[in-house]
């Protein structure tokens, strides 16, 4: 990336405020930045790491004092992570850039596959019979694709990804090293005291501008399809089983547990350590706290957390009083040896 102060500021759509021909090359942290990288402050508890640093730009909120920050540069934006992020994709965009479109030889790609213009496939990349991949898709090495799985234009399959039979990726989809598309839902049956596998035969489906984080499974449906919507994020380590059924916009963070045909509405955000029983439903726009056992309906914009389950700010009083219950039930032997002396 090469960009002057001003261009930087046009680009995140913010007002600089001092020298707008400072040439910047780079990103980096407030204590590391030098004078030709940008860095940005988020949060006001590093204001003196931001009085500080060297960067030659800092991006700063709409409210922020100009004054503290004297002969330094900066841009003011409605949202200076954002406006960071709007770099760092530049960065990404131009180092992925570089990746040479083209099929390594030692991809073993079916004659019955169909691979898109522009996309990479890189060593040791399997695709099976009638597997599409789309239009500057890039497949990183030592990848599975299943038969007929369908992956979208753009997306980014990294290292170790496994995608099994007839699942079907949107665009724009980014599944991190170690994801599991389409393993076997967990399905058993006990029959005269022996347990019997249920065969899983459905798909996976995820849309469109989904991410998905390192070694997270999402497990095949048992008939139909387990679903991802668009937009979704799901952060690494996580257990998706059969049947889900996951909106759109939602966020999972990393350990989350999401039993069987469990159903998500949109904008659901759910924190990490988290575990849900199978075939419940959570409303739109609801808000799970970390550590919490889910084992019932939720409604629309619900915010819950704790196990058992409760609304977050009666969670929170219970979780601060159990702290106190060693000293409550000595009291209440006390209470008790009096009332009994008595």
């Amino acid at each position: 990336m090469r960009f002057t102060a001003i261009e930087l500021a046009a680009l995140v759509s913010g007002e600089l405020i001092g020298n707008k021909d400072v040439v910047l090359t780079g990103v980096n942290g407030l204590l590391e930045a030098k004078s030709n990288e940008v860095s940005f402050l988020g949060n006001l508890k590093y204001l003196k790491e931001a009085l500080n640093t060297q960067a030659g730009v800092i991006l700063v909120g709409l409210d922020s004092d100009v004054v503290q920050f004297k002969n330094k540069n900066i841009i003011k934006v409605k949202n200076p992570q954002y406006a960071y992020s709007i770099v760092l994709s530049i960065i990404e965009k131009e180092k992925l850039s570089l990746i040479n479109k083209k099929v390594h030889q030692s991809a073993s790609i079916s004659d019955k596959a169909k691979i898109g213009k522009a996309a990479y496939i890189g060593q040791n990349v399997v695709i099976e019979d009638g597997a599409t991949i789309g239009d500057n898709a890039k497949i990183f090495p030592n990848v599975y694709i299943g038969k007929d799985v369908k992956i979208g234009n753009d997306c980014l399959i990294y290292p170790n990804v496994v995608i099994r039979e007839n699942s079907l990726i949107g665009d724009r989809v980014i599944l991190q090293p170690g994801v599991v598309v389409g393993g076997d839902g967990f399905g058993f049956v006990i029959i005269d005291g022996k347990t019997q596998k249920i065969p899983q035969i459905g798909r996976v489906e995820i849309g469109n501008d989904v991410e998905i984080g390192s070694n997270t499974t999402i497990d095949r449906a048992t008939v139909n399809a387990t679903k991802i919507g668009n937009g979704t994020k799901i952060d690494n380590l996580v257990m998706v089983a059969h049947n889900v059924q996951i909106g759109e916009n939602c966020i999972i963070v990393s350990q989350v547990g999401i039993s069987g045909s469990a159903c998500l509405g949109n904008n659901v955000t759910i924190g990490g350590q988290t575990g849900l029983v199978g075939h419940i439903k959570i409303g739109n726009n609801v808000m799970i706290s970390s550590q919490s056992g889910i084992s019932r309906n939720i409604k629309d914009g619900e915010v819950v957390g704790g196990n058992p389950m409760a609304p977050l700010t009666q969670s929170i009083k219970i979780r601060a009083l159990m702290r106190k219950l060693p000293e409550m039930y000595s009291d209440l032997r006390k209470i008790k040896k009096d009332v009994e002396d008595k």
